[in-house]
């Protein structure tokens, strides 16, 4: 294999920055390339992928080793001495291993997944690989959102909690593996297993998706895998770097799931029923990072402030000498005690998530947070001296109005006289910040009949903030290009005719605006169009323990949140 020093000095320094990675030989192993399809710092900080990288190095007859989507300079470094995608801790490329595991968090990196396979030189397509290609698969929640733009490319995909699936998958692998296949006939069998190809999909005249038929022993519905003990596996960083978006702390996650049911979550549908783990596993893990020389721990969950041992937890941190991070708050769960160990811990920015401007919009989207809850917060932040806020916004959302939008700067104005009152020390106030996201319809939401807003609509809702703000000191404003959540809208709500737009963006290079462009599909057909309830939809052949009729009675509620009081949607 050709190798280019330039690149292979650059894994060898930043194996050098870690700590925890593990090293094994080869010598008549299972290998299995773990990818995380973005950069090193964003992949080193997710907790599911260091997860599933511990676990699979612990079976004896496994090596597991990993891989980062290379940046530009890299990529084009490759492609001048002709060098592939190759693993961190041997320098391997891709093509030696058994087993390619896609590790998928974000839509926005199934591209990347396709862009590694092409630079590696394996055909991207499942039907067109030859009998020593690797087999490729994917796990992570987009594997049991809707991974359906992805199928066409993947062998088999991991529907669910793969702590104890991959281990599973390992066993079936050692002891019946003879060829492609009979694997994946085998695999059929397995729970929580989607082999793609086994499924045929029609479509009708009009376009819309009339059926995915099961073949050949197939399930008709593939169910996702759940974890039956959360305090069995520790969700914890194996690897430990600086070089990590989060690197300066010891993330550690709290439980999985949110039992809020905000209507425009997946993450709060998808892993129900809500787990918490138990105040002594936790503890038992937060004196191991103590013991390790760990001082800041990162607490992580869907809403870490409801978890119902909060208090209990920090004094377990406070006791064990380290500092408290928290990523976001419920403004309604937000207590002087949990405010004051953040201070303590150094936090110099707490955010919140109002997600909208006006109660009437919160009751819509059930996150049902009062304007004076969130001016509560405000005072909470300023009490304990931290001086920065940053606030979570999202717009486009089912029901919004002109006037939802336009009560966003009005509620940063009421938040910064708040805000701007001096501490108990005379410190003034640092800096409001509106993080204003575009809302997509995801799967399993009580939203995923509701059209996407259109990126023209979305740019001019951004305006109207930026307006309302302008005059204020201390705000500023960060949002994403709502071009780009269109791109996410197309491959969350897709079916696998948009895996023809992906491919054609992997062959050239990521271009996904130019590839839209060349494209023969429709994307308005699938993000900005309302769908009937009776309509099928794309990811209707999993069962991830979301009931649809509860889905509707939710949509339904929705619309109707004007008529209701507060606290009541």
């Amino acid at each position: 294999m050709r190798m280019s020093w330039t690149l292979k000095k650059k894994a060898q320094a930043l194996l050098a920055a870690e700590q925890g990675a593990i090293h094994k030989d080869w010598g008549g192993k299972i290998a299995i390339a773990l990818v995380y399809p973005n950069a090193y710092s964003v992949g080193m900080s997710n907790l599911g992928f260091q997860t599933i990288y511990r676990h699979l190095n612990a079976l004896a007859d496994v090596v597991c080793e990993r891989v980062f989507l290379p940046d530009a300079a890299d990529v084009a470094e490759m492609q001048r001495t002709r060098t592939v995608p190759f693993s961190l801790e041997s320098q391997r490329p891709l093509t030696d291993f058994h087993m390619i595991g896609f590790s998928v968090t974000y839509e926005g990196d199934y591209i990347n997944v396709l862009r590694l396979l092409e630079l590696a030189g394996i055909p991207l397509r499942a039907a067109e690989r030859r009998s020593h290609d690797p087999l490729v698969l994917m796990g992570g929640v987009c594997a049991f959102s809707n991974p359906e733009p992805l199928a066409p490319f993947m062998d088999f995909i991991v529907v669910g909690e793969g702590e104890e699936l991959v281990g599973e998958l390992i066993v079936a692998y050692r002891e019946q593996y003879r060829d492609r296949a009979s694997f994946l006939d085998l695999l059929l069998a397995l729970p929580g297993v989607y082999v793609p190809e086994r499924y045929d999909v029609r479509y009708d005249d009009d376009g819309r998706l009339a059926e995915v038929a099961a073949q050949g022993g197939a399930p008709v519905v593939v169910v996702k895998r759940r974890l039956r003990d959360v305090n069995a596996f520790r969700t914890i960083a194996a690897v430990k770097t600086a070089n990590a978006e989060y690197g300066h702390m010891a993330l550690l996650e709290v439980g999985k799931g949110c039992g809020r049911g905000c209507r425009f979550c997946l993450e709060g549908q998808v892993y129900r029923p809500v787990r918490h783990r138990s105040v002594d596993a936790l503890s038992e893990t937060i004196k191991q990072l103590a013991a390790e020389g760990e001082t800041r721990i990162g607490l992580v969950g869907a809403c870490v402030s409801d978890y119902p041992w909060i208090g209990q937890l920090l004094k377990i941190v406070e006791a064990n000498g380290m500092e408290l991070s928290i990523s976001s708050l419920r403004a309604d769960s937000l207590t002087e005690d949990l405010a004051a160990s953040l201070a303590r811990g150094g936090h110099r920015t707490v955010t919140i998530a109002p997600e909208a401007g006006t109660e009437r919009l919160r009751r819509a989207i059930r996150k049902a947070i009062t304007d004076e809850q969130i001016l509560t917060a405000c005072d909470l932040v300023r009490a304990q001296g931290i001086p920065n806020l940053k606030t979570y916004f999202m717009i486009g959302q089912p029901t919004e109005t002109d006037e939802d939008v336009e009560a966003i700067p009005d509620l940063a104005r009421r938040m910064l006289e708040r805000l701007r009152v001096p501490d108990a020390h005379g410190r003034p106030f640092g800096r409001l910040t509106l993080s204003v996201s575009s809302f997509v319809p995801k799967p399993w939401t009580p939203f995923q009949w509701a059209p996407f807003a259109g990126a023209r609509a979305l740019a001019d809702k951004l305006d109207t903030i930026k307006r309302g703000v302008g005059a204020l000191a201390n705000v500023r404003v960060l949002h994403e290009n709502p071009r780009e959540a269109a791109l996410q809208a197309l491959l969350a709500r897709g079916d696998r005719r948009v895996g023809d737009f992906l491919e054609r963006a992997a062959r050239l290079g990521g271009d996904w605006r130019r590839a839209l462009r060349e494209w023969e599909g429709d994307a308005d057909f699938h993000t900005t169009r309302s769908r009937p309830l009776e309509e099928r939809l794309p990811w209707d052949h999993f069962d991830v323990g979301v009931k649809k009729a509860g889905l509707f009675r939710e949509w339904e509620r929705a619309q109707a949140a004007d008529t209701l009081p507060a606290g009541a949607a």
